[in-house]
C-alpha cells in the first residue's frame, strides 16, 4: 500500500508542477505562444501564431479537458477504493467475530455454520422473469441461456442467504459498525421517484445504452417498492458516447419526455428495449407512450435536451465518474449494478445510522 500511496502522491505533485519540471521522466509542458509570436516564415514573410491558432486552440482545449477529467477520475477513484477497502475490512472483521461467538455457543466451526445456511431455491419462473427483464441485453434464445441464468441466480441466492445469516448474528450479539463511511457532496437534482422528505436519497448517474444500467433499473424499482417512504431516487444522465453511440440521443429523448411529464415512463421503456435506441425508434416509443409526437420529435431533432444532458455529464465528470451505473446513497458512493439484497443492506445500514443519530 505504501508504494501505491506514493504513486498517487506523485500524480498529485505532477498536476501542480507539470509546467515546472519533469514527472515520470516526461519533459515539461510546452508553453503556448503569444498571439503575436512569429512561429514560422514563408517566402520571407513572418507567420504569427494568431494565424494558425484557430486550427489548434480547440484541439488543445479538448486535450486539456480530457486530461483534467482523467485526473479527477484517478484521484477520486483512488480515494473511493481506499475507503471501500477499509469499510469492507471492518465489516469482514465484525462478521468473523460474530461467527466465532456463534460457533463457540453451538460447539461448531465457522465453516460448519456457513455450510448450514441454506439459500432459497431458484424457480424456473424466476429464471424466466430474469430473462424477460434482460432480454434486450442478452440477445439469445431463452433455452440457450437458461442454465447460465440459473447458475447466476443460484450464486446470488447463496450470497443473499449468507448476508442475511450474518445480519441475524450481528443483532444477536449486538454488533454495530460505528465507523462513518465517506460521504460526498451531491446535488439532489434530476427527475425523482419517491417522496421529498425521504431520509435516504439515491442519486444515480446512468447511461440508457449501458447493459449494467439496464440490469439495475428494475432492481431500483423493486427497492423503492420495498421502501416507499424512506427512499427517493434521482436520475442524472451520463451517456458514455465513446462506447455507446446511441446513448446521447436516448438521454435527450428522456429529457424531451420529461418536458411532457413522462420521464419515468420513457426511462423504463428505454431500459426495457436497449437494442432499439435509434432516433426513429425513440420517436416510436414516444408515440406508444401517448406523448405529443410533434412536440417530442421537434425537441429530439433540435437537440433541446442536450443542455440538460451536458449539465449532468459535467457534474458526473466533476465527481470523477468513469463508468456507469454510478450512484450515491446519502453521499456514499456505490459503483456498479448491485443486486437487490445488497441495496437493501445499504438502506438498512443507513436507516440504522439515522436512528442512532436521532437517539440521545
Amino acid at each position: 500500500m505504501t508504494g501505491l500511496r506514493n504513486f498517487f502522491s506523485l500524480a498529485a505533485a505532477c498536476f501542480w508542477l507539470i509546467n515546472a519540471g519533469n514527472c515520470w521522466g516526461l519533459e515539461p509542458a510546452v508553453a503556448r505562444p503569444s498571439t503575436g509570436a512569429v512561429v514560422a516564415k514563408v517566402n520571407g514573410k513572418p507567420l504569427a501564431y494568431a494565424q494558425v491558432s484557430s486550427d489548434i486552440d480547440a484541439k488543445l482545449a479538448q486535450m486539456q479537458h480530457k486530461y483534467e477529467v482523467q485526473l479527477q477520475q484517478l484521484t477520486l477513484g483512488n480515494a473511493r477504493s481506499r475507503s471501500e477497502l477499509l469499510e469492507n475490512h471492518i465489516q469482514d472483521v465484525v462478521d468473523q467475530q460474530v461467527l466465532g461467538l456463534e460457533a463457540t455457543a453451538r460447539k461448531s466451526s465457522l465453516a460448519g455454520l456457513l455450510q448450514s445456511v441454506k439459500p432459497r431455491a431458484v424457480s424456473e419462473d424466476q429464471v424466466h422473469a430474469f430473462y424477460e427483464s434482460q432480454q434486450s441485453q442478452i440477445g439469445q434464445p431463452y433455452d440457450d441461456v437458461a442454465p447460465q441464468i440459473k447458475q447466476y441466480l443460484d450464486k446470488e441466492a447463496a450470497a443473499e442467504a449468507k448476508d442475511g445469516y450474518l445480519r441475524v448474528l450481528r443483532k444477536k450479539y449486538q454488533a454495530v459498525v460505528t465507523w462513518e463511511p465517506v460521504r460526498e457532496e451531491i446535488e439532489a437534482l434530476g427527475p425523482q421517484r419517491g417522496p421529498d422528505n425521504a431520509v435516504i436519497t439515491i442519486v444515480e448517474f446512468s447511461d440508457f445504452q449501458c447493459p449494467f444500467c439496464g440490469r439495475m433499473a428494475p432492481v431500483l424499482r423493486a427497492l423503492l417498492k420495498e421502501y416507499p417512504t424512506q427512499v427517493r431516487l434521482l436520475f442524472r444522465n451520463m451517456p458514455l458516447t465513446g462506447v455507446h453511440p446511441n446513448a446521447q440521443k436516448a438521454s435527450e429523448a428522456a429529457v424531451c419526455a420529461d418536458q411532457q411529464g413522462k420521464f419515468w415512463s420513457m426511462h423504463d421503456l428505454l431500459y426495457a428495449e436497449q437494442n432499439s435506441l435509434s432516433a426513429d425508434a425513440l420517436k416510436e416509443k414516444a408515440k406508444r407512450l401517448s406523448l405529443d409526437s410533434s412536440a417530442f420529435d421537434d425537441c429530439l431533432d433540435a437537440g433541446h435536451g442536450s443542455a440538460t444532458v451536458k449539465a449532468d455529464v459535467d457534474a458526473g465528470e466533476h465527481l470523477g465518474i468513469a463508468s456507469t451505473p454510478a450512484s450515491f446513497l446519502n453521499g456514499r458512493f456505490v459503483g456498479g449494478a448491485l443486486p437487490l439484497f445488497q441495496w437493501r443492506a445499504l438502506v438498512e445500514d443507513e436507516l440504522e445510522r439515522v436512528a442512532r443519530k436521532a437517539t440521545p
